[in-house]
């Protein structure tokens, strides 16, 4: 074979291996630069700022609206959570709570069941086993349950709270926590926002009554003492009236045994008697979120002694607030 000839060969089989290098070398480039794979499904909120209202009440309900799309030609299956986030200042995850003005707090509990007896926590979402069909979105709900416990002084005001950080998302088999990005899958972190409101509201209590007894001997005049107890929230100003009772005559009140006898008696806001309960008149107070005893003092003054009998009147205690 003639020189030139071999080198015309060698020529090409070396020109044929640099264009083989290039193409591998471009193939590798494209696959480094190559864009990533989109989830197969993926889940958003409709409410991306999700409502956990009170109210004035103790209890609420919250719901997350889902829509879930999946772009996979065929039927996909998964179990869709909801994950509890990361509540505002100055609650924690293990006891949010709620922030009103000056400082003042109110705790309160979320739950994944109505009975409220399951919290709502990091290791325990609320789950929802979920089957798309291919090309197709699904919508539903996701509902929570929030709780105020009983018993927690709190001015009257809005008072209002955040958990941020809320998953939308999925729970891999065998899992206690909620992702919202597995493979082949795309969730949504929301905020549920959470607000109350104390407003006036006033209860009247233990009514204890005024027992004059039974006087023994010569007596012209008896004292005894009741009480009346009111509670209403912090800084609230509210108002006892009392009324004339059953029988009242002359701007005092009686009290009337079987026989059509009466006995005429009195009502004071002190101990010494000084200070007048006249018909329909009052004692007021400002609430401190805790029960409220007023006292009540009552005076027997007669001349004579009145007949033998069982004495008695009532008086209607009507609260305002």
């Amino acid at each position: 074979m003639p020189m030139s000839a071999l080198l015309r060969l060698v020529s090409k089989r070396g020109l044929a291996a640099l264009l083989l290098a290039l193409a591998g070398l471009l193939a590798v480039d494209a696959l480094l630069f190559a864009p990533p794979a989109q989830a197969n499904v993926f889940c958003r909120s409709t409410d991306p700022e999700v409502p956990l209202n009170f109210g004035n009440g103790r209890t609420a309900t919250g719901e997350i609206h889902y829509s879930c799309q999946n772009f996979d030609p065929t039927p996909t299956s998964f179990t869709l959570c909801a994950g509890f986030g990361e509540p505002s200042y100055p609650g924690t995850a293990t006891q949010p709570r709620l922030q009103g003005p000056g400082g003042s707090t109110i705790d309160y509990n979320v739950y994944v069941n109505q009975a409220a007896t399951q919290l709502w926590t990091v290791t325990n979402p609320i789950t929802l086993s979920l089957t798309v069909p291919p090309s197709a979105t699904v919508t539903g709900t996701i509902t929570f349950y929030g709780v105020i416990p009983a018993g927690q002084p709190a001015p009257t005001a809005a008072y209002e709270a955040y958990i941020y950080q809320t998953i939308l998302g999925f729970r891999a088999s065998g899992a206690t926590t909620c992702v919202d990005n597995l493979t082949g899958f795309q969730g949504q972190r929301i905020t549920v926002h959470t607000t109350a409101t104390v407003a006036p509201s006033c209860t009247l209590g233990t009514i204890a009554a005024i027992d004059f007894g039974t006087p023994s001997g010569v007596w012209t005049q008896v004292d005894a003492a009741g009480s009346v107890q009111v509670t209403c929230p912090t800084g609230t100003p509210w108002t006892l009236r009392f009324d004339g009772g059953q029988q009242p005559l002359s701007g005092e009140r009686r009290m009337r045994s079987a026989q059509g006898n009466y006995i005429p008696y009195r009502l004071y806001r002190d101990n010494g008697r000084t200070q007048l309960i006249a018909i329909d008149g009052t004692i007021t107070g400002t609430g401190t979120s805790a029960v409220q005893t007023s006292p009540v003092y009552g005076r027997v003054t007669v001349s004579q002694i009145p007949p033998v009998g069982n004495y008695s009147d009532a008086v209607i205690v009507v609260l305002s607030f």
